[in-house]
């Protein structure tokens, strides 16, 4: 099994949460929002999604004691041995409908998750270390920030901060040591709150990261006049070891008619009107 801490039987609900099996079928539903057709075929049992190409996304019974979260670990790749190739996060209901939590995943974790398996800079950007945003020794496969909240313009202002702020480069040199996979380290960037009681925090490898939290604290990001948070995502592998997944690639335009014209990953195609920047009162990108 990829992940050896997922139970033998989803356990219950908790909390307000639904059943595994209920979220993950909105998660597929989100994830086909932003791939079309990276879902098709797969098989959701219990608390463990798996798509005939051998990805898959298992959901970890509740690691919080209070609240909706929901905690989910994927791989590209059951095949591949142990917990290395494998990355978590957690999501957190911000709304009544649990649909907005799943895309909330879908569209930042679980972009990158269909980044690593599409491998043609459709679904995240690839970054490699000498590109504005890199990380010296390190592959960046980074999603689009979204953000939540019922003010428009303070979800979009804080969406554009958090992107501007560079916060991987800026931050990084307090976490890369603690960056233990050789192959996949998932990171998660989220900043926001109410007035007067702003979180900021770094997850490395499903873990709060405190001197990372700490140093995007500092970054002086500005607080929203209004309820919002911004959060995005981003895998982590290690150099020279996953060059070949940075190196470029001569591609056929045409491949990029296949999921529509947005380059930033949006993935809902040409009937979409989002121009790529899809409607910041809903988590989006920009």
């Amino acid at each position: 099994m990829f992940w050896t801490r997922r139970s033998k039987k989803a356990p219950a609900p908790s909390d307000g949460r639904l059943p595994a099996a209920r979220f993950l079928a909105l998660v597929r539903e989100a994830l086909e929002e932003v791939a079309p057709g990276f879902t098709e075929g797969v098989v959701i049992k219990d608390d463990l999604m798996v798509s005939p190409h051998d990805w898959a996304v298992v959901l970890l019974p509740p690691q919080h004691s209070t609240g909706r979260h929901y905690d989910l670990v994927a791989t590209p790749d059951l095949r591949l041995p142990g917990q290395e190739w494998t990355f978590a996060d957690c999501v957190t209901a911000f709304s009544a409908d649990e649909r907005d939590t799943a895309a909330s995943w879908a569209q930042t974790t679980g972009a990158c998750l269909v980044e690593l398996v599409d491998g043609r800079g459709h679904f995240a950007e690839r970054v490699a270390p000498g590109d504005a945003g890199g990380v010296p020794g390190w592959g960046l496969i980074v999603s689009g920030a979204i953000g939540f909240g019922h003010d428009v313009t303070e979800n979009r202002k804080l969406q554009g901060a958090l992107l501007l702020a560079n916060v991987l480069p800026r931050t990084a040199h307090t976490f890369t040591a603690d960056l233990t996979s050789p192959h996949v380290n998932g990171v998660k960037v989220f900043y926001g709150g109410a007035p007067g009681a702003v979180q900021a925090e770094v997850r490395v490898n499903g873990e709060r990261h405190e001197a990372a939290s700490a140093a995007l604290a500092a970054l002086g990001l500005p607080e929203p006049a209004a309820p919002a948070v911004a959060r995005y995502y981003a895998l982590m592998l290690p150099l020279p070891e996953n060059a070949e997944l940075f190196a470029d690639r001569d591609e056929d335009p045409a491949d990029h008619a296949d999921h529509g014209d947005h380059a930033d990953g949006c993935g809902c195609g040409d009937a979409c009107g989002c121009g790529g920047r899809i409607d910041p009162e809903h988590p989006g990108f920009l």
